[in-house]
Protein backbone atom coordinates (compact mmCIF):
# COMPACT_ATOMS: atom_id res chain seq x y z
CA UNK A 1 0.00 0.00 0.00
CA UNK A 2 2.73 2.18 0.95
CA UNK A 3 4.42 1.96 -2.18
CA UNK A 4 1.01 2.78 -4.48
CA UNK A 5 0.45 5.61 -2.01
CA UNK A 6 4.22 7.08 -3.12
CA UNK A 7 3.85 6.36 -6.91
CA UNK A 8 -0.01 8.45 -6.44
CA UNK A 9 2.19 11.78 -4.34
CA UNK A 10 4.85 11.39 -7.17
CA UNK A 11 2.32 11.58 -9.94
CA UNK A 12 0.06 14.91 -8.20
CA UNK A 13 3.41 16.96 -7.38
CA UNK A 14 5.27 16.35 -10.94
CA UNK A 15 2.18 16.11 -13.17
CA UNK A 16 2.83 14.64 -16.35
CA UNK A 17 6.35 14.18 -16.63
CA UNK A 18 6.03 11.52 -13.44
CA UNK A 19 3.54 9.72 -15.55
CA UNK A 20 5.40 10.05 -19.00
CA UNK A 21 8.63 8.67 -16.74
CA UNK A 22 6.75 5.58 -15.29
CA UNK A 23 5.39 4.61 -18.83
CA UNK A 24 8.61 4.51 -20.43
CA UNK A 25 10.48 2.65 -17.44
CA UNK A 26 7.61 -0.41 -17.85
CA UNK A 27 7.62 0.10 -21.45
CA UNK A 28 11.43 0.17 -22.57
CA UNK A 29 12.24 -3.30 -22.13
CA UNK A 30 9.87 -4.74 -24.51
CA UNK A 31 10.32 -1.77 -26.98
CA UNK A 32 13.86 -2.74 -26.98
CA UNK A 33 13.25 -6.46 -27.76
CA UNK A 34 11.05 -5.58 -30.69
CA UNK A 35 13.50 -3.37 -32.30
CA UNK A 36 15.94 -6.58 -32.11
CA UNK A 37 13.07 -8.31 -33.80
CA UNK A 38 12.59 -5.80 -36.38
CA UNK A 39 16.10 -5.99 -37.44
CA UNK A 40 16.21 -9.41 -37.54
CA UNK A 41 12.95 -9.94 -40.06
CA UNK A 42 14.57 -7.11 -42.14
CA UNK A 43 18.10 -8.48 -42.43
CA UNK A 44 15.88 -11.86 -43.10
CA UNK A 45 13.61 -10.59 -45.45
CA UNK A 46 16.32 -9.54 -48.29
CA UNK A 47 16.24 -12.79 -49.97
CA UNK A 48 13.82 -16.04 -51.00
CA UNK A 49 16.79 -18.55 -51.30
CA UNK A 50 15.83 -20.47 -48.26
CA UNK A 51 12.21 -21.18 -46.97
CA UNK A 52 12.88 -20.43 -42.88
CA UNK A 53 8.74 -20.81 -41.53
CA UNK A 54 9.78 -23.74 -39.64
CA UNK A 55 13.38 -23.29 -38.88
CA UNK A 56 14.62 -22.70 -35.40
CA UNK A 57 16.78 -20.51 -34.64
CA UNK A 58 19.86 -21.34 -32.65
CA UNK A 59 21.36 -18.00 -31.97
CA UNK A 60 20.28 -14.54 -32.04
CA UNK A 61 21.95 -11.77 -33.45
CA UNK A 62 23.38 -9.63 -31.39
CA UNK A 63 25.46 -6.33 -31.49
CA UNK A 64 29.34 -6.25 -32.37
CA UNK A 65 31.11 -4.56 -29.39
CA UNK A 66 33.03 -1.45 -29.45
CA UNK A 67 37.01 -1.83 -29.39
CA UNK A 68 40.09 -0.08 -30.01
CA UNK A 69 41.25 1.50 -33.22
CA UNK A 70 44.42 0.90 -34.57
CA UNK A 71 46.83 2.46 -37.18
CA UNK A 72 46.98 1.30 -40.66
CA UNK A 73 50.34 1.62 -40.74
CA UNK A 74 51.56 -1.50 -41.69
CA UNK A 75 54.80 -1.22 -38.90
CA UNK A 76 52.19 0.31 -36.14
CA UNK A 77 50.52 -3.19 -36.90
CA UNK A 78 53.78 -4.84 -36.65
CA UNK A 79 55.11 -3.32 -33.94
CA UNK A 80 51.77 -3.92 -31.83
CA UNK A 81 51.99 -7.79 -32.21
CA UNK A 82 55.83 -7.37 -31.59
CA UNK A 83 55.21 -5.54 -27.82
CA UNK A 84 52.09 -7.80 -27.27
CA UNK A 85 52.19 -10.11 -24.39
CA UNK A 86 50.92 -12.64 -27.34
CA UNK A 87 53.76 -12.52 -29.58
CA UNK A 88 54.53 -16.04 -29.93
CA UNK A 89 51.35 -16.10 -30.99
CA UNK A 90 51.25 -13.97 -33.56
CA UNK A 91 54.53 -15.03 -34.67
CA UNK A 92 53.45 -18.59 -35.35
CA UNK A 93 49.65 -17.49 -37.22
CA UNK A 94 49.29 -16.05 -40.11
CA UNK A 95 48.93 -12.42 -39.48
CA UNK A 96 52.45 -10.79 -40.05
CA UNK A 97 52.36 -11.99 -43.49
CA UNK A 98 48.72 -10.63 -43.89
CA UNK A 99 50.10 -6.96 -43.41
CA UNK A 100 51.32 -6.44 -46.63
CA UNK A 101 48.84 -7.60 -48.38
CA UNK A 102 45.76 -5.97 -46.41
CA UNK A 103 47.05 -3.26 -43.75
CA UNK A 104 42.89 -2.78 -42.93
CA UNK A 105 41.96 -6.62 -42.63
CA UNK A 106 44.92 -7.06 -39.94
CA UNK A 107 43.80 -4.05 -38.02
CA UNK A 108 40.44 -5.62 -37.85
CA UNK A 109 41.75 -9.17 -36.96
CA UNK A 110 43.74 -7.47 -34.17
CA UNK A 111 40.78 -5.27 -33.18
CA UNK A 112 38.92 -9.10 -32.95
CA UNK A 113 37.24 -9.69 -29.62
CA UNK A 114 35.73 -12.59 -30.52
CA UNK A 115 37.94 -16.49 -30.34
CA UNK A 116 39.13 -16.68 -34.10
CA UNK A 117 38.08 -16.00 -37.74
CA UNK A 118 37.37 -17.85 -40.48
CA UNK A 119 39.21 -17.89 -44.00
CA UNK A 120 36.68 -19.14 -47.25
CA UNK A 121 39.77 -19.83 -49.16
CA UNK A 122 38.38 -20.10 -52.96
CA UNK A 123 42.16 -20.50 -54.31
CA UNK A 124 42.82 -23.25 -52.01
CA UNK A 125 38.54 -24.45 -51.84
CA UNK A 126 39.00 -24.55 -47.88
CA UNK A 127 36.90 -22.95 -45.50
CA UNK A 128 39.77 -22.85 -41.93
CA UNK A 129 38.79 -21.59 -38.92
CA UNK A 130 41.62 -19.74 -37.01
CA UNK A 131 41.79 -18.40 -33.25
CA UNK A 132 42.22 -14.59 -33.23
CA UNK A 133 46.29 -14.99 -33.46
CA UNK A 134 46.01 -16.25 -36.63
CA UNK A 135 46.83 -20.01 -35.93
CA UNK A 136 45.05 -22.48 -38.00
CA UNK A 137 42.26 -24.83 -35.73
CA UNK A 138 39.77 -26.27 -38.38
CA UNK A 139 40.02 -27.13 -41.85
CA UNK A 140 37.51 -28.16 -44.45
CA UNK A 141 37.27 -29.04 -48.14
CA UNK A 142 34.33 -26.59 -49.71
CA UNK A 143 32.54 -25.78 -52.99
CA UNK A 144 31.83 -22.56 -53.98
CA UNK A 145 30.01 -20.61 -56.82
CA UNK A 146 30.06 -21.77 -60.49
CA UNK A 147 31.32 -17.67 -61.68
CA UNK A 148 34.34 -16.22 -61.11
CA UNK A 149 34.40 -12.91 -59.17
CA UNK A 150 32.61 -11.16 -56.40
CA UNK A 151 29.26 -11.48 -56.27
CA UNK A 152 27.35 -7.97 -57.84
CA UNK A 153 23.79 -8.97 -58.28
CA UNK A 154 21.21 -11.21 -57.00
CA UNK A 155 21.11 -14.18 -59.62
CA UNK A 156 25.01 -13.84 -60.69
CA UNK A 157 26.17 -17.54 -58.83
CA UNK A 158 28.98 -15.71 -57.43
CA UNK A 159 30.28 -15.57 -54.17
CA UNK A 160 30.91 -12.69 -52.08
CA UNK A 161 34.42 -11.29 -51.41
CA UNK A 162 35.91 -9.81 -48.85
CA UNK A 163 35.72 -9.01 -44.90
CA UNK A 164 32.30 -9.76 -43.60
CA UNK A 165 30.97 -11.20 -40.19
CA UNK A 166 28.68 -14.43 -38.83
CA UNK A 167 24.91 -12.63 -38.72
CA UNK A 168 23.40 -16.14 -36.81
CA UNK A 169 23.40 -19.51 -36.73
CA UNK A 170 20.46 -21.74 -37.82
CA UNK A 171 18.82 -25.36 -37.96
CA UNK A 172 18.35 -25.77 -41.66
CA UNK A 173 17.15 -29.32 -41.60
CA UNK A 174 13.85 -28.33 -42.94
CA UNK A 175 14.56 -25.39 -45.14
CA UNK A 176 13.74 -25.81 -49.23
CA UNK A 177 15.76 -24.09 -52.03
CA UNK A 178 14.48 -21.26 -54.12
CA UNK A 179 15.69 -20.59 -57.52
CA UNK A 180 16.12 -17.75 -59.44
CA UNK A 181 13.25 -17.36 -61.29
CA UNK A 182 11.13 -18.17 -58.23
CA UNK A 183 10.89 -22.08 -57.99
CA UNK A 184 10.65 -23.69 -54.79
CA UNK A 185 12.07 -27.31 -54.51
CA UNK A 186 10.37 -30.18 -52.48
CA UNK A 187 13.23 -32.13 -51.61
CA UNK A 188 14.71 -30.88 -47.91
CA UNK A 189 17.97 -30.98 -46.53
CA UNK A 190 19.84 -28.87 -49.52
CA UNK A 191 21.40 -26.82 -47.33
CA UNK A 192 22.13 -29.48 -44.53
CA UNK A 193 21.50 -29.58 -40.82
CA UNK A 194 23.12 -25.58 -40.31
CA UNK A 195 23.33 -22.41 -42.10
CA UNK A 196 25.76 -20.08 -40.66
CA UNK A 197 24.49 -16.85 -42.27
CA UNK A 198 27.11 -13.95 -43.30
CA UNK A 199 26.29 -10.31 -42.63
CA UNK A 200 27.45 -9.11 -45.91
CA UNK A 201 25.84 -5.78 -47.44
CA UNK A 202 22.87 -5.60 -49.94
CA UNK A 203 22.56 -9.95 -49.45
CA UNK A 204 21.00 -11.92 -46.70
CA UNK A 205 21.14 -14.84 -48.16
CA UNK A 206 24.85 -16.03 -48.68
CA UNK A 207 26.03 -18.42 -45.93
CA UNK A 208 28.58 -21.98 -44.88
CA UNK A 209 25.91 -24.81 -45.21
CA UNK A 210 25.92 -28.52 -45.17
CA UNK A 211 24.61 -30.14 -48.02
CA UNK A 212 23.21 -32.90 -49.84
CA UNK A 213 25.63 -33.79 -52.19
CA UNK A 214 28.91 -34.08 -50.38
CA UNK A 215 30.29 -35.24 -54.05
CA UNK A 216 30.11 -31.75 -54.84
CA UNK A 217 32.93 -30.67 -52.40
CA UNK A 218 35.95 -29.07 -54.59
CA UNK A 219 33.88 -27.57 -57.21
CA UNK A 220 32.52 -24.57 -58.15
CA UNK A 221 28.88 -25.24 -58.20
CA UNK A 222 26.52 -23.15 -55.79
CA UNK A 223 24.62 -20.36 -56.66
CA UNK A 224 27.12 -18.51 -54.18
CA UNK A 225 26.87 -20.08 -51.09
CA UNK A 226 29.66 -22.15 -49.48
CA UNK A 227 28.78 -25.93 -48.58
CA UNK A 228 30.51 -28.20 -46.62
CA UNK A 229 30.14 -31.52 -45.37
CA UNK A 230 27.11 -32.43 -42.90
CA UNK A 231 29.84 -33.97 -40.22
CA UNK A 232 32.02 -30.79 -41.01
CA UNK A 233 28.95 -28.02 -40.67
CA UNK A 234 28.08 -29.72 -37.46
CA UNK A 235 31.49 -29.30 -35.95
CA UNK A 236 31.50 -25.98 -37.09
CA UNK A 237 28.63 -24.06 -35.56
CA UNK A 238 30.11 -25.58 -32.27
CA UNK A 239 33.26 -23.18 -32.67
CA UNK A 240 31.59 -20.19 -34.29
CA UNK A 241 30.80 -17.54 -32.18
CA UNK A 242 27.68 -15.09 -33.61
CA UNK A 243 29.67 -11.68 -34.74
CA UNK A 244 33.21 -13.78 -35.45
CA UNK A 245 34.83 -12.41 -38.63
CA UNK A 246 34.88 -13.85 -41.92
CA UNK A 247 37.33 -13.61 -44.52
CA UNK A 248 36.60 -14.43 -48.20
CA UNK A 249 39.54 -15.02 -50.08
CA UNK A 250 39.45 -14.68 -54.43
CA UNK A 251 41.78 -17.22 -56.40
CA UNK A 252 42.98 -17.19 -59.80
CA UNK A 253 40.13 -16.46 -61.61
CA UNK A 254 38.21 -14.46 -59.77
CA UNK A 255 41.06 -11.91 -59.33
CA UNK A 256 41.44 -11.83 -63.34
CA UNK A 257 37.61 -11.46 -63.18
CA UNK A 258 37.95 -8.68 -60.88
CA UNK A 259 40.32 -6.85 -62.56
CA UNK A 260 38.17 -6.54 -65.21
CA UNK A 261 35.20 -5.41 -64.12
CA UNK A 262 37.12 -2.74 -61.82
CA UNK A 263 37.20 -4.27 -58.26
CA UNK A 264 39.95 -5.09 -55.94
CA UNK A 265 39.73 -7.47 -53.61
CA UNK A 266 42.87 -8.13 -51.08
CA UNK A 267 44.51 -12.18 -51.40
CA UNK A 268 45.70 -12.85 -48.28
CA UNK A 269 48.29 -16.07 -47.69
CA UNK A 270 46.42 -18.24 -45.49
CA UNK A 271 49.36 -20.21 -44.41
CA UNK A 272 52.63 -19.36 -43.46
CA UNK A 273 54.39 -20.05 -46.89
CA UNK A 274 51.80 -19.69 -49.01
CA UNK A 275 52.22 -17.43 -52.65
CA UNK A 276 49.93 -15.30 -54.23
CA UNK A 277 48.10 -16.70 -57.23
CA UNK A 278 49.58 -14.96 -60.77
CA UNK A 279 46.95 -13.76 -63.09
CA UNK A 280 46.77 -13.75 -66.67
CA UNK A 281 47.86 -9.62 -66.55
CA UNK A 282 51.07 -10.86 -64.45
CA UNK A 283 52.35 -13.82 -66.38
CA UNK A 284 54.08 -12.91 -70.13
CA UNK A 285 51.75 -14.05 -72.41
CA UNK A 286 52.81 -17.26 -74.89
CA UNK A 287 54.16 -16.71 -78.44
CA UNK A 288 51.11 -16.97 -81.34
CA UNK A 289 50.56 -20.60 -82.74
CA UNK A 290 52.38 -20.80 -86.13
CA UNK A 291 49.40 -20.60 -89.03
CA UNK A 292 49.42 -24.56 -89.46
CA UNK A 293 48.72 -24.96 -85.42
CA UNK A 294 45.57 -27.30 -85.65
CA UNK A 295 43.10 -25.92 -83.09
CA UNK A 296 40.19 -27.59 -81.57
CA UNK A 297 37.19 -26.18 -80.13
CA UNK A 298 35.50 -26.93 -77.08
CA UNK A 299 32.35 -27.87 -78.19
CA UNK A 300 30.83 -29.22 -74.83
CA UNK A 301 26.96 -29.13 -74.18
CA UNK A 302 26.57 -25.74 -71.53
CA UNK A 303 25.46 -28.24 -68.65
CA UNK A 304 28.58 -30.41 -69.21
CA UNK A 305 30.46 -27.66 -68.14
CA UNK A 306 28.40 -26.96 -64.27
CA UNK A 307 29.66 -30.81 -63.54
CA UNK A 308 33.39 -30.14 -64.56
CA UNK A 309 36.03 -30.26 -61.39
CA UNK A 310 38.55 -27.28 -62.32
CA UNK A 311 41.85 -28.46 -60.65
CA UNK A 312 43.70 -25.65 -59.24
CA UNK A 313 46.92 -25.42 -58.00
CA UNK A 314 47.61 -25.25 -53.65
CA UNK A 315 49.37 -22.40 -53.33
CA UNK A 316 50.47 -23.11 -50.28
CA UNK A 317 51.84 -27.06 -50.34
CA UNK A 318 51.18 -27.40 -54.26
CA UNK A 319 49.38 -30.51 -54.09
CA UNK A 320 45.88 -30.55 -56.86
CA UNK A 321 42.45 -30.04 -54.94
CA UNK A 322 39.48 -31.10 -56.09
Amino acid sequence: MSLVKNIKNLVLSTGTFAIVSLMAFFISPSCRQHRHKVVEEIDVAHDTLISSENADTLCEIIETPRVAVLSDDPEDLLDFMRTSENWESYRNGILPQMIEKSPEYVKKLLNNVYSGFIAVDKSRMKVMLFDKYGNLQKSYGMACAKNYGTKHEKGDSRTPEGFFSVEGIYDSTEWLFTDDNGVTSKKKGQFGPRFIRLRIPGTSQIGIHGTCAPWSIGARTSHGCIRITNENILELVELVEIGMPVIVIPGRKDMEQNVKEGYDIPWIPTSANAKEPKTKQEITPEPEAEPDTLTVNDTLPEQVYDSIIELEKDTANNEVVY
